[in-house]
């Protein structure tokens, strides 16, 4: 029996397109573990899962306005976003479960991830969170919350910090969890980012990739393969270009040349690549990215691409 990581993206929950209320979203994410039964049954599976849509409506509700409670920190609306979207996968699960005889049960495990106060990443935030303000908005929320902000075409959106992911704290109790039949659901969002302090982890506002985060685990418990289930079939090189050409099955070696080159862009297909180059760097056997539609074929290597160990 193998141990799979398999990290949903978003569009398993949301397409840009769909309605963001709560049965939409379970539609959604059973389509996604229906797809996934035939594993989910065979092999020790763990799922992360990506927040996106999700922790930025929570961020919208948690806004203060004059006479509301005040709005949560970053960090504890990600905390927010587990539970939500754990809630929607452990419904659409109920039903696959029962439609296909599934034994497992599914347990979802609000997760922190560990960074370094130190990080770079501090002091350059990067990652565009929540809505669209207007400038008086954005110098208000500047001057009241310290907040930092970009100018785009559609107004002035917040920026937190994007720092890189150390350890995941509740790795124990997700293994113990595998070793115990469980379905685990976790690492949503890529973690709640905590930092060391004196008096222990405590929560940061900053966002952390989840494809990176879900490397982190996978290594860190020694799985044996690492599946990103995303909306492209393949990962690319010359994207978008005549010579555009999909990778099928290459090794470590080939795929660090091409991020030389810049083939892969750093707010899409970049973070993938670099947390299944992770993952495999620490000892992984196999890391595969694909579409989830495609998912079973990605599993058994007919489909997306393979990256291998030199």
């Amino acid at each position: 029996m193998s141990k799979i990581l398999i990290a949903l993206g978003g569009n398993a929950l949301l397409s840009s397109k769909d309605r963001r209320d709560f049965k939409t979203q379970v539609e959604h994410a059973y389509v996604a573990l229906n797809s996934l039964s035939d594993v989910i049954h065979r092999e020790d599976v763990v799922i992360t899962h990506g927040n996106g849509p999700q922790v930025g409506d929570i961020l919208l509700r948690n806004q203060d306005q004059d006479g509301m409670p005040p709005g949560m920190p970053l960090h504890a609306c990600g905390a927010m976003s587990q539970g939500l979207i754990g809630e929607i996968i452990l419904e659409a699960y109920e039903r696959v479960k029962r439609e296909k005889g599934l034994s497992k049960d599914m347990s979802v495990i609000v997760t922190r991830t560990a960074v370094n106060s130190e990080d770079p990443g501090f002091k350059d935030p990067s990652k565009p969170v929540g809505e669209f303000f207007t400038e008086k908005e954005a110098k208000k929320y500047e001057i009241e919350k310290g907040w930092k902000f970009v100018r785009t075409e559609r107004g002035f959106r917040r920026v937190v910090p994007s720092p890189f992911p150390v350890d995941i704290l509740e790795k124990r109790v997700i293994e113990s969890n595998l070793l115990s039949g469980l379905l685990p659901v976790c690492v949503g969002g890529g973690g709640i980012p905590v930092v060391r302090t004196e008096q222990g982890y405590e929560g940061v506002d900053a966002v952390i990739d989840k494809d990176l985060a879900s490397a982190v685990l996978a290594y860190l418990l020694e799985f044996d393969q690492f599946i990103i289930l995303t909306d492209v079939t393949n990962v690319y090189v010359d994207y978008g270009k005549e010579s555009q050409r999909a990778l099928e099955k290459v090794r470590v070696s080939e795929m660090e040349k091409y991020v030389k080159e810049g083939q892969f862009a750093r707010g899409s297909m970049g973070p993938k690549v670099q947390a299944a180059l992770e993952f495999l760097r620490h000892g992984g056997k196999t890391a595969k990215i694909g579409k989830l539609e495609n998912a079973m074929d990605v599993l058994n290597g007919r489909s997306g691409t393979e990256i291998l160990p030199d």
